[in-house]
């Protein structure tokens, strides 16, 4: 069944089309911050009530992607594209539009799901082509080079003009130009043999099952450290006495970084296999976290916001094509997106509570012991059982 997937993901159409709907399902998420800062200036918001904006969004993000295990070879890809993206498109700009609350939370967990479905889609399409590693490195440097862009783009005109509401209709407009490009999209799996892909399922052993979820659980781990350091990092900053006009900056260059991270990862596709990268990866932030610890000094500080930045645009499409390398029936790497969004939800709130009254010091040790952590599982673990399965 993989081998005939990668026969169609094959054609430069379809892997443009991969990549197109990975961006759009990536979109709000890149935008979050600008979207959840306007709207609690706009609507008068405290953090707390700011906070669940988010929250609502990685609700309907974690529930359709969860239950795409069980659909996403089962429906013609374009169909739930075509249907998700006006949903999608319709929830945000519907929020943007109604004064209540109630309704901006119910319209960004609609956006939330719809906008996971497509870039589910976006991730099992990158998995099915002949390189995952390579295209999941361009496909996490294309997510955030559209995020740039509208960064750049939108304050000064569209947020400028019409605040939440510009925000939106620019992202719609960026979404509406990308949406073309969905129909190299080859159909999924919706007309193949499903007796075929049983019997692969039947006769995949529990090894390589044990081994998927292994990295399933070091990608997610992987995420949740480096959700954690980001979340922190401007606070590290602050606690540091470096201006804030600096540690913007510095957050803005950190950004081509994670960018140049996954272009490495594009460059070595999968000369070098899956795990070695990532555990390259993981040691780069380990480094990291030691340079960030002597954060009082700027240029340790600097260093270590932007290696970070690195090791998280080179690690995660490594650990993602772990996954799509281990997954012979090709189901099982789409749970790498709740993976991501998991890892992004837990990280930061757990690492806050151990930080609480203690300062940022286990925050770094937090994010170490999961960095650890997620190698042992991606690396280590997942080869023994992929080995014993063999």
């Amino acid at each position: 069944m993989q081998q005939r997937q990668d026969q169609v993901l094959d054609r430069p159409t379809a892997i443009l089309a991969a990549l197109a709907l990975s961006a759009i399902g990536a979109l709000f998420y890149n935008m979050l911050p600008v979207y959840l800062g306007i709207a609690q200036d706009e609507r008068q918001l405290d953090f707390a009530r700011t906070g669940l904006i988010s929250g609502a969004f990685f609700l309907g993000y974690n529930l359709v992607t969860i239950s795409a295990f069980f659909w996403i070879r089962r429906v013609s890809w374009r169909k739930v594209f075509f249907a998700t993206l006006p949903l999608g498109a319709a929830a945000l700009y519907l929020g943007a539009l109604i004064e209540n609350y109630a309704g901006l939370l119910l319209s960004t967990a609609i956006a939330g799901g719809a906008f996971a479905a497509i870039y589910g889609i976006g991730t099992t399409a990158v998995g099915d082509t002949p390189n995952p590693s390579r295209w999941y490195g361009v496909k996490i440097a294309s997510e955030a080079g559209l995020g740039a862009i509208l960064f750049l783009v939108l304050p000064g005109t569209l947020i400028a003009w019409r605040g939440l509401e510009g925000l939106v209709i620019g992202m719609v407009l960026a979404v509406a130009l990308l949406a073309p490009l969905a129909l190299g999209l080859p159909r999924g799996t919706a007309n193949a043999d499903q007796d075929e892909l049983a019997h692969e399922s039947n006769s995949m052993n529990r090894g390589r099952h044990l081994a998927i979820w292994m990295a399933l659980a070091g990608t997610l781990l992987f995420f949740s450290g480096q959700t954690t350091v980001w979340a922190f990092v401007e606070r590290l900053g602050s606690a540091g006495g470096f201006e804030p006009e600096s540690v913007g900056v510095l957050l803005s260059v950190s950004l081509a970084f994670a960018v140049s991270g996954s272009l490495v990862c594009a460059s070595l596709g999968d000369r070098w296999g899956n795990v070695l990268p990532f555990g390259l990866a993981c040691s780069v932030f380990l480094v990291a976290l030691l340079l960030l610890a002597q954060s009082a000094t700027f240029a340790f500080y600097a260093a270590g916001t932007c290696a970070v930045m690195f090791s998280v645009g080179m690690g995660l499409p490594f650990a993602i094509a772990r996954v799509a390398e281990l997954d012979l029936e090709g189901r099982y790497v789409v749970l790498s997106v709740p993976a991501v969004g998991i890892g992004a939800m837990l990280g930061p709130s757990i690492a806050g509570a151990l930080a609480d009254g203690e300062g940022l010091a286990p925050i770094l040790a937090f994010s170490a012991t999961v960095g650890i952590t997620s190698a042992l599982l991606l690396c280590v673990l997942s080869t023994r059982q992929r080995d014993h399965a063999v």
